[in-house]
């Protein structure tokens, strides 16, 4: 039917071909690996926080009887006389480690990056090699280390120092600094290395005196960014296990995490009061990590850069050896006492202070011993199995997150990073909760709680943002001309993305899977939560043995897992430093 104008009639329907052509678009190639990439990793991260927000509000879960919603979990764990003082040493516990971590880890930052301190790589070497010993190794060396009669405090009691109480809220305070730090240095190293110069050059020709280009320009822009770091620090300690519990329990000093962990360890289990402590961290891991990422603790903030562009150096003088002094004393604290009382340790058969007289009992018997007994061969076993399936399938799921982010434009792609990114807000001990509850509950035809498989799951969950962050930078460096080419040439998506982009993305993928498989490969607190005695992996072996009190053999297994970690640090720094950039052949099919 014409109108008025006699003009052809409005279609009051969508063509059937247009419909057709909609739909197929809806239902392509691209569209639907979007689709199951989101709902993978939607499972992986979704799934198991929505149980913990469950059984908090259910009572009775996972018992016997009827359960129905209620805040009685709530209302008896936080009203409980006990949870004042549980928070009030968590919150004091964190935050004297961030006050401490902060402070030290960004002036050793700004002594790497803006001074001519001696010697500098001593500085880097200290502050990031402890990032590879695991917490527990730590933890364990400095109790060693600190105990009353330990080879510090005799050294403390010579020259006329106090004694350190290892088993305290400052010996926790102490190690847990120590095994932050490297997390402020890094996040100082970033931001202190883009504050263009130029700012400062412009106040000194202005006639301003460095302390107040200081207090004027660097503190301000500074400010963000330190705050940020230190959110971070605060996050991450808060939801840290291994210190708290191998320092803190016997000192009875209990934090969040602890108290979760002891709650699930007594019979019957505290489901209910377990699901609300772990609601609380998480609460403020995503209050802290959101606070952090607004204020640029998680990001490199950029100032003022231009091409050419060099940090400031600042001449320290005479001041310069003295600098050199406390980055050599803080390398000595943080990296060779620990590294060498974990070594000394473990050629003991039961621990000797250093002496000459104990240098005629060492022995390699702490190691002949870890390939003898089953039990550990079968940990070290499950430990690598665990490790390269976690390297595996998440370098596979953040190699596709990365593709569809980077080189698409599904409109929910946004939706994608932000599920792929999220596990960075799950502490491990939330993460362990969590996926326990899930597989005890839910009705799934396949039971994996106890199995590797579980464990997989949970370390995979965990390492999704690591993994992106290696990969997806990469995909953004490569030009889509070269797919444009390839298509034009007849190839496949699956051909472009086999034979352009895996081969330019070889590096950034090997060290996304190197990485992951660290991550995975000293991985304590989720384990502690998931294993069985057939899905046993070292960490849990050796916290184990630890608790046994088999100190030597824990420091051995400790030893030979530093080693392996080491190497596959070096491993992923000589491939993050190489080139990525090759030629390549495009894929030409016949048409």
């Amino acid at each position: 039917m014409a109108n008025a104008q006699g003009t052809s009639p409005v279609p009051l329907t969508t063509p059937p071909s247009a419909l057709f052509a909609r739909v197929r678009q809806w239902f392509s190639e691209q569209n639907i690996i979007f689709l199951i990439t989101t709902l993978v990793i939607a499972y992986l991260v979704l799934v198991p926080v929505g149980t913990l927000v469950i059984a908090s509000f259910r009572s009775n879960f996972l018992g016997f009887g009827p359960s129905s919603w209620t805040l009685n979990n709530y209302s008896a764990t936080l009203g409980a006389s006990s949870f004042p003082s549980l928070i009030g040493n968590s919150l004091e516990y964190a935050g004297l480690v961030t006050l401490f971590a902060t402070v030290i880890g960004m002036a050793l930052a700004w002594l790497y990056v803006r001074t001519n301190t001696p010697a500098k790589w001593f500085a880097l070497l200290a502050s990031l090699v402890p990032l590879i010993i695991p917490g527990l190794i730590n933890a364990a060396a400095w109790v060693l280390m600190l105990a009353p009669n330990g080879p510090v405090n005799n050294a403390a009691n010579a020259v006329g120092l106090p004694r350190i109480q290892v088993y305290s809220l400052t010996g926790m305070v102490l190690v847990q600094t120590l095994q932050t730090i490297p997390l402020a240095f890094l996040m100082g190293l970033a931001m202190m290395g883009s504050m263009d110069r130029s700012l400062e050059e412009a106040a000194a020709v202005s006639g301003a005196t460095p302390r107040r280009t200081l207090r004027s320009i660097v503190f301000p822009l500074m400010r963000p960014g330190v705050l940020g770091a230190a959110l971070l620090v605060f996050v991450l300690t808060i939801s840290s296990f291994e210190v708290p519990q191998l320092i803190g329990v016997p000192a009875h000093e209990w934090v969040l995490t602890t108290e979760i962990y002891n709650a699930t360890s007594q019979y019957p289990v505290k489901y209910g009061t377990v699901a609300v402590l772990g609601m609380v961290v998480l609460v403020i891991a995503l209050l802290g990590l959101y606070l952090s990422r607004r204020l640029g603790g998680m990001t490199v903030r950029e100032t003022v850069t231009g091409k050419g562009f060099r940090p400031t150096i600042i001449d320290l003088g005479r001041w310069r050896w003295a600098s050199f002094g406390a980055v050599a004393i803080f390398g000595l604290i943080s990296l060779v006492l620990p590294v060498c009382a974990l070594v000394w340790a473990s050629l003991l058969p039961v621990y000797q202070n250093p002496s000459g007289a104990a240098l005629h009992k060492l022995t390699l018997s702490n190691y002949t011993a870890i390939f003898d007994t089953s039990s550990t061969m079968n940990a070290a076993e499950n430990t690598i199995v665990i490790a390269v399936l976690t390297g595996l399938i998440t370098t596979l799921i953040c190699v596709v997150a990365a593709y569809l982010l980077v080189k698409t434009r599904v409109r929910a792609r946004r939706v994608l990073e932000m599920l792929a990114t999220a596990p960075i807000a799950l502490p491990s001990v939330i993460l362990g909760v969590s996926l326990l509850y899930w597989y005890l509950a839910a009705p799934l035809p396949v039971h994996l709680y106890g199995s590797i498989a579980i464990l997989v799951i949970a370390f995979v969950t965990g390492a999704l943002p690591f993994g992106l962050r290696f990969i997806e930078p990469a995909f953004s460096q490569i030009s889509t001309e070269l797919e444009e080419a390839a298509a034009n040439s007849g190839a496949t998506r699956f051909q472009v993305f086999t034979r352009i982009y895996l081969p330019l993305l070889r590096p950034a993928l090997t060290a996304a899977f190197l990485y992951c498989f660290i991550i995975a490969f000293k991985e304590l607190t989720s384990a502690l939560f998931l294993y069985s005695p057939k899905s046993e992996v070292l960490s849990v072996s050796m916290y184990s043995s630890w608790i046994a009190g088999s100190y030597t053999s824990v420091c051995a297994m400790g030893t030979l897992m530093v080693i392996v970690l080491a190497i596959a640090v070096l491993l992923v720094r000589k491939l993050g430093s190489s080139r990525t950039s090759r030629t390549i052949q495009i894929p030409h099919v016949a048409r």
